[in-house]
């Protein structure tokens, strides 16, 4: 709770002033009608004065009205903020999970996450009114209430209060098992949500392999220990509630039984026994309600731990550059390395990039090709070495300046349910919709015009309507339209045919606008016109030179390329 409070420090005097409001509204619309109802019993009836019991009656009527008005207005604050805080966790939380890297969102499940940015933060904001509104004002109501038995009767206040000890006792423990239960309960939630939102993203997949009873098995297996986890809870509630409703129904009994008694022997007057017997529900209702509040408060806990650790991660690239990068004459890799989890994925990597020229990786899969181009948007942090634009560290320009330098298409392109239009121009919104075309048939992306909206066609969750060859060169023109100084393609003709291959690389090659090219592939098709193609092999450029440069060295490129034209009989590249 005290991080929650920091976090709207702005509003925490409206916070508390709520807070105050409730309770004090709650203490006197609970409290203070049922005393003077005793009064009009004592005071009026009792003693034959008829004469008072109106204005009794009018005084008890404002203060139940003036408690639940002030209850009425902290009740409408306190939303204001809760809904204010809502709003700031949902915004920090989204900005977090932007400025974050690769390598935690490969640790942490995009349900996960989602359970984070949703559930969680509305369970923190709904029990920042409901813990105070409910549980607070019960609280002191319960406490007040007492407070004036014992003034009115204290003997007999004693007696009923007798099982309140062992209620207490309940109380502790079922707090100590709820914690655990709840803790399980929101793990086993966490991990169906993150099979959910995988096996739909993969649902072709599962219709591809004919998979989908063994995956319905799989959710019925996740989705029953979830039910199973609920179920405890729910059973652990339901034991306390009867443990904790039998007491209190003693609580009642001995009033009955001793106030009665009191009653007869004149220790006590009929009007202060029905306010005794009126404030008993206040004071054993907290007791009563404390299964709900223990499951509002475990959830709150859980959720406020899951989104505090989420905002106090630090992403392992900062972003603490100053300079912004518009022009650049050189770019240097000088020895960098790479580990990842104890895996040498590149070793001493030198090799340098000038403006307007065309670069090219050729290796194995696995020979860490891609890196480079990963390295290179800072997507992932070199362990050793340093990469210098301009003779500058690249982590001293600031990464929003350094990624707009950059277009960027991935082997495995995503694409957002959207229109292709706004697709194409996500990184460059104020296209027209003549240069979005421009762009598409540049990328060989023809085949959006034959669709049933052209360019206003939605293609669904990351263009499930499309082939893998459609998404490559639909991304292709995405990362065109930003007409970038630097265009690194990663293995974006691997599922294009032969023809439209040849198209897509002779359109790259002559690009209208100044722009060096980093092209990473396995084909000696994508590469053979590059200025300088690097030959990658267990992390290590083993390689470098033109086309005929490699050929005449007679070496693993050459190897390479015999294979692919068919000049080699056998042999596989090792």
């Amino acid at each position: 709770m005290r991080w929650i409070l920091r976090f709207i420090k702005e509003y925490n005097l409206k916070y508390w002033i709520s807070n105050i409001m409730i309770i004090l509204g709650s203490a006197i619309s609970k409290v203070f009608p049922v005393i003077l109802l005793g009064k009009i019993i004592d005071e009026g009836i009792y003693k034959n004065n008829f004469s008072c019991i109106p204005y009794i009656f009018i005084i008890s009527v404002s203060m139940y009205f003036a408690g639940r008005m002030l209850t009425y207005f902290g009740i409408l604050i306190i939303d204001t903020v809760r809904y204010k805080l809502a709003h700031k966790l949902k915004v920090t939380c989204y900005k977090k999970l932007n400025e974050l890297d690769q390598e935690f969102y490969q640790e942490n499940s995009l349900g996960e996450l989602n359970t984070r940015l949703t559930t969680d933060i509305n369970i923190i904001h709904r029990s920042m009114c409901f813990v105070v509104k409910q549980s607070m004002s019960m609280l002191i109501a319960c406490i007040l209430a007492i407070i004036y038995c014992l003034c009115i009767s204290p003997i007999l206040t004693l007696i009923i209060l007798i099982p309140t000890p062992i209620i207490a006792i309940i109380s502790n423990k079922y707090i100590k098992n709820s914690k655990n239960l709840y803790a399980e309960q929101r793990e086993s939630l966490s991990d169906l949500n993150s099979y959910i939102q995988e096996n739909v993203e993969g649902n072709r997949l599962v219709k591809t392999f004919g998979t989908e009873r063994k995956e319905i098995d799989e959710f019925k297996v996740r989705n029953r220990k979830v039910k199973n986890k609920n179920i405890n809870i729910k059973n652990d509630n339901i034991n306390y509630n009867n443990k904790v409703t039998f007491l209190s129904y003693c609580m009642q009994l001995l009033l009955v039984i001793f106030g009665g008694i009191f009653v007869i022997k004149n220790y006590t007057t009929i009007g202060d026994f029905i306010i005794i017997n009126s404030l008993i529900s206040t004071i054993k209702k907290p007791f009563v309600e404390l299964s709900g509040f223990v499951n509002e408060w475990q959830q709150f806990k859980i959720s406020v731990s899951k989104v505090k650790r989420l905002l106090e991660t630090e992403p392992k690239i900062k972003d603490e550059g100053k300079l912004e990068l518009n022009n650049w004459e050189n770019i240097t890799f000088n020895n960098v390395s790479l580990k990842y989890h104890h895996k040498q994925v590149i070793k001493d990597i030198n090799l340098s990039f000038k403006p307007n020229k065309t670069y090219a990786f050729i290796g194995k899969i696995g020979s860490g090709k891609s890196t480079i181009g990963k390295l290179l948007l800072r997507l992932i942090e070199a362990s050793n070495g340093d990469i210098e634009i301009n003779n500058i560290p690249i982590s001293e320009y600031t990464l929003e300046s350094l990624r707009k330098s950059i277009g960027y298409v991935s082997q495995t392109p995503f694409l957002f349910s959207d229109t292709i239009a706004n697709n194409v121009s996500f990184g460059k919104e104020d296209l027209s919709r003549e240069e979005i075309i421009d762009y598409l048939k540049l990328a060989k992306a023809d085949y959006v015009f034959d669709l049933s909206n052209d360019i206003d066609t939605i293609i669904g969750e990351n263009g499930v309507s499309l082939s893998g060859g459609e998404k490559q060169r639909l991304s292709l023109a995405r990362a065109l339209s930003k007409k970038p100084s630097i265009l690194i393609l990663d293995d974006i003709t691997s599922a294009l045919d032969f023809e439209t291959e040849l198209e897509v690389t002779n359109n790259i090659n002559n690009l209208k606008y100044e722009c060096t090219k980093i092209i990473i592939a396995q084909k000696i098709l994508s590469v053979k016109n590059a200025d300088i193609i690097f030959v990658m092999n267990h992390g290590e450029i083993i390689e470098y030179g033109s086309h005929e440069e490699l050929l005449q060295k007679d070496g693993i490129y050459k190897e390479i390329y015999d294979i692919q034209t068919n000049n080699m009989e056998e042999g596989i590249w090792e």
